[in-house]
């Protein structure tokens, strides 16, 4: 674990599980708002696990500290280049994507062929999720081969019931635009390169959704905490007790208020930046050992599975069983919430023992069969 942030890999785990945990406790139990008096236990358990979209911007945050941090590593260090970038990024992606599409391929089918009502949108007003009226579960090649390539939200939808999927978008464009914007403006390359860099970035930024573009902010605060943790007079005060202990009730602090209050304008960038500072004060301290370093190390490992293959199999089980059932907050659905947590979180550990954790292992084959290598900053072609 000596290349590992450890508090770094618990955060992760934690925002993959509470997107998880909020989709699930959509399917099992009636909203809040059908809760008839609500004890502290009950309201306490509806705020814990109505946190998925704040988890995605922590997904962002990390995102931006860990792959923008990296652009930022190997530019200073003056062993940039796109083909290795690419590579690394492509394949860790596409090595746990392409099957979460077969397999909501393959679960959505089935579930369609049991209650074609459900994947038309019938249960959007249960469950607040999933395909609705206006837009049912799309599963056609097209729609397929654009999450592929990451164009859903973008110019088709996600892929039939996968809905999780938006936001891999958002990364894939944003790992594209960060370095090109980097070297535009700050690498000291060669003058056309640079241009080539801006004009790349320029097309990108005027195509993209503004809601992307919104996101990349809180993307780029993840970056800008990666550089600022290399300023030694930073990592003084950020290893301090005071600033965890400071940025962590302020990230607290707004993870609550996003959930007691009405949305308040630029209510993800205040969260982004909360996190921001606080994944600073985590990445200065040690690494710790121990059993809770296994823990978080585990769960960061298998977080993108558990993130990208949830969905698809909680929907096709409510879909055809439960049928726009749900219950209220009593033992039964404890049980069962937690029953099905367990097999979710078994069903992904499976699948990232199948696929996610070879990813170096397909990345590594792959640049031996490529027809070049990268040397230094250059690329040669292997005769």
């Amino acid at each position: 674990m000596n290349n590992r942030l450890i508090h770094l890999d618990c955060l992760r785990g934690l925002a993959a599980l509470m997107v998880c945990i909020e989709h699930l406790r959509a399917f099992v139990m009636i909203p809040y708002n059908q809760v008839k008096d609500p004890g502290i236990l009950v309201r306490i358990f509806y705020l814990a696990t109505g946190l998925g979209h704040q988890a995605v911007m922590i997904f962002f945050v990390l995102s931006g500290f860990l792959v923008g941090g990296s652009v930022i590593a190997a530019q200073q260090k003056n062993k940039w280049t796109w083909r290795s970038y690419f590579m690394r990024r492509l394949s860790r992606l596409w090595v746990v994507l392409i099957p979460a599409l077969l397999l909501t391929l393959f679960w959505d089918h089935q579930g369609r062929q049991l209650a074609p009502e459900a994947y038309n949108g019938v249960y959007r007003d249960h469950y607040c999720s999933g395909p609705a009226t206006d837009s049912p579960a799309d599963l056609r090649p097209m729609t397929f081969l654009g999450n592929v390539f990451f164009l859903q939200t973008i110019a088709l939808p996600c892929l039939g019931t996968n809905g999780p999927l938006w936001s891999l978008a958002n990364e894939f464009w944003y790992y594209l635009l960060f370095p090109c914007l980097l070297f535009a403006c700050v690498a000291h390359g060669r003058w056309l390169e640079r241009m080539l860099c801006l004009a790349v970035a320029g097309v990108v930024l005027a195509w993209l959704p503004s809601f992307i573009l919104e996101g990349g902010i809180i993307w780029l605060m993840g970056a800008a905490a990666f550089f600022v943790t290399q300023k030694p007079l930073v990592r003084k005060w950020a290893i301090r007790s005071i600033w965890l202990a400071g940025s962590g009730a302020l990230a607290l602090g707004l993870l609550v208020l996003s959930r007691t209050r009405q949305p308040i304008p630029g209510q993800d960038l205040l969260l982004g930046g909360a996190f921001a500072i606080l994944v600073i004060g985590l990445a200065v301290r040690p690494n710790p050992t121990g059993i809770y370093a296994s823990i978080a190390a585990g769960a960061s490992e298998f977080s993108y599975t558990l993130y990208l293959v949830h969905f698809p199999l909680l929907a096709f089980f409510f879909f055809v069983v439960f049928q726009g059932r749900q219950i209220p907050p009593n033992l039964y659905s404890g049980i069962l919430f937690l029953v099905w947590l367990l097999v979710i979180i078994i069903y992904a550990a499976v699948l990232w023992w199948v696929f996610e954790r070879n990813t170096d292992r397909v990345r590594k084959r792959l640049e031996a069969n490529l027809p070049w290598r990268a040397s230094g900053n250059a690329i040669e072609w292997k005769k």
